[in-house]
This record gives C-alpha cells, structure tokens and sequence, in this order.
C-alpha cells in the first residue's frame, strides 16, 4: 500500500488519481475485540440508556452531531450493541423532517424531551451517514449502507451550493443563504467522510468538496494569528468573518485540523496557523481568540482540543506513522465535547498508523 505521507493534498495536482489513491488507503480498518477503558468511560458519562448522547456542557440537549459521534466511536470500538441503540434513537427521535437528514436538536426540558428545531445541521448528518457507511461495511449490514446513501443523497440535493471557489456546503437548509453570499462553517468539511460517502454515493461533488475546502482554508486566515474563523462569509471571491456570529477562532474551527490528520493530509502549511496559535500560548492555551485584535478569551482549552493540537505537533510536513493517540483519560468532570475530541483524536491517530505500510 502506498504511504499516506506520499500523498500529500496540493491544490491543483491530478486529483482524480490522487484521489482514488488516497480512497484506497483511507478505508484499512483496524477493530480490537474489546472496547477500551475510555470508551467505557465516555459511554458512562454521556450514553443515556434509551441511546441519546448527552451534551452536558448544553443543559443536557442532545444532537445528531452527538449522535454522529457516538455512533462513529461505537463503531470504532467493535461495540454493535451500543451502535444499534444511537442509531435506534436517532432515526425515532430526530427524524422529524421530509427528507433523510436530522432535525439538528433534541430538548430534554420541552414537552418530556422534543425537537426544537427541525433545521439540520450538516455536520450532523455526515458524520451519521459516515458512520452507517462504515458499519454497514464493517457489520455486512446493507440497510445501514443504504441509510448512509439517502442521506449523502440529500446532502448533494439541498446542501450544496455553487460558489467563486467550487462548490461550498451550507452548514444548515435554513439560514445560511444571504443576498451578498453563503454563510458556511470550515469544520464542517469531513474530509475522511467524503472519501467513504463516495464509496456508496458515488458522485465528483465528494472530490469538489474536498478542493473547496483545502482552497477556503489556504484563504480564510484571519487576525494576527491568521487563524480560520468559527463561520466565513463567502462573498464571491471575497471572505470575510460572518457579520453577526462571534469574530472568533474556537470551539467549531478547532475540529478543522482533526479532520485534515484524519484523512491523511501531511502538508505542513494547512497546520501552520494552528500550532502557530498553540505553540505561543502553551502555557495558557485559551479556547477562543479574537479575530478582531488577537486577544485571547479567558476560557482555558479544553482536554479535546489540547489532544488536537498534540496530534499535530511539530513542524514541517506530518509524519503519520509516528502519530500517538494524544488523549489520555476523560477528567470526572469533564464535558461531552471536550470528550469526543480527545476519543476522536485518538481515533484519528489510529487510522493514519494503520494506512502507513
């Protein structure tokens, strides 16, 4: 198998080929017979027993993010049982819409726990379909591998957009339409996600996505750290941070370096900002910093995001067969998203050992 890290993503090199190289390399999945302790941890501290994740740093609320998370963490760990009961309760409780994607948010404190709005969040549902992709694949299941297709299906439908620099994804169907643009949110290109929805939904969008997102990011660098913003404003050619969200680089962009590792992508100048960032300010890493004068915001970073800026440590080009899972345990009182981060990176470290051979 060729080497991810003879594989580096660069802008207008042949991405068909290069494409299809990396797609093969990406899929090698490793599977323990056990579950481990942190997944037993988190399933304890955020699995509620009816299969909703808890997002206990969010009164509690619970999300298809969340649940794309679990179900992909689940399926990580071998754990079919607990991946039945997310996707049990996701299909029951966030299926309120006309189409395949999720109503993004599910209250607890409304009518004995409801959705309260139906709006989808895109992350949301391509890190649901994702993970069906996998565990059909993994499971021999082809209902779930068919769920997975009409939902990457509706994503292409009603979530794509044309734009100056490709096709763009709309973080949600409501909202994010302006007359002078497209308010988009750069963590929410998955890039390890387009690669295996291509695999059942096959389609050139899952590559564009992938060239619009590595283009965005070469541009949209902001302040004197040159950080990307938590939303963009895609105005033709020009970006700016989006007028009436925080001015900020956090809680969302954090995740952005997570997936760019994850799919394998080793050039050193898509980390640069971020270890910039985090190397200046690693005795008090904050988790926002203003965009507007560079201050950084008094909240400390959480253990997630710090096990992200671990996983990408270093200079230069990555090299991924020295990447260490970077988490180490899941404090008592530590939330479900700084949680999910450091599984996730450890899950992220994994897969790019296991595709370097």
């Amino acid at each position: 198998m060729i080497g991810m890290s003879e594989l580096n993503l660069r802008l207008g090199a042949d991405m068909t080929g290069l494409w299809a190289l990396l797609f093969c390399a990406v899929t090698t999945v490793v599977y323990g017979t056990e579950p481990d302790a942190l997944w037993k941890t988190y399933k304890t501290n955020f699995l509620a027993p009816e299969g909703r994740i808890i997002d206990t740093g969010n009164h509690g609320i619970s999300h298809s993010e969340g649940q794309g998370y679990g179900m992909l963490l689940a399926e990580s760990q071998n754990d079919r049982a607990t991946f039945e009961l997310l996707w049990t309760w996701t299909t029951k409780n966030l299926s309120r819409r006309n189409d395949h994607l999720f109503s993004w948010r599910w209250n607890p404190d409304k009518g004995g726990g409801q959705v309260d709005d139906v709006n989808n969040a895109t992350d949301g549902d391509l890190l649901v379909a994702w993970a069906l992709a996998r565990a059909g694949e993994h499971w021999k299941n082809s209902a779930w591998s068919d769920s997975a297709r009409m939902i990457a299906q509706d994503v292409r439908a009603k979530l794509v957009r044309k734009s100056s620099y490709g096709v763009i994804l709309l973080p949600g169907e409501a909202g994010f339409t302006k007359s002078n643009g497209y308010i988009v949110n750069l963590s929410y290109w998955i890039f390890p996600a387009f690669r295996a929805l291509n695999r059942i939904n096959a389609g050139a969008v899952w590559q564009e996505l992938e060239t619009s997102g590595l283009s965005l990011l070469r541009k949209a660098k902001f302040g004197s750290w040159m950080l990307p913003p938590d939303w963009l404003l895609v105005e033709g050619k020009e970006l700016r941070v989006a007028p009436g969200f925080p001015p900020v680089y956090g809680y969302n962009a954090v995740r952005i370096p997570l997936y760019q590792v994850w799919a394998g992508i080793t050039k050193g100048s898509y980390y640069e900002s971020f270890r910039r960032y985090a190397n200046a300010n690693s005795g008090d890493l904050a988790a926002t910093v203003s965009l507007e004068n560079g201050e950084a915001k008094t909240t400390s970073a959480l253990p997630g995001m710090l096990a992200i800026y671990q996983l990408i440590a270093g200079t230069g080009d990555l090299d991924l067969a020295k990447l260490s899972p970077p988490y180490g345990e899941i404090a008592p009182d530590e939330s479900y998203f700084s949680a999910s981060l450091g599984l996730l990176s450890d899950f992220a470290a994994r897969e790019a050992q296991s595709h370097v051979q």
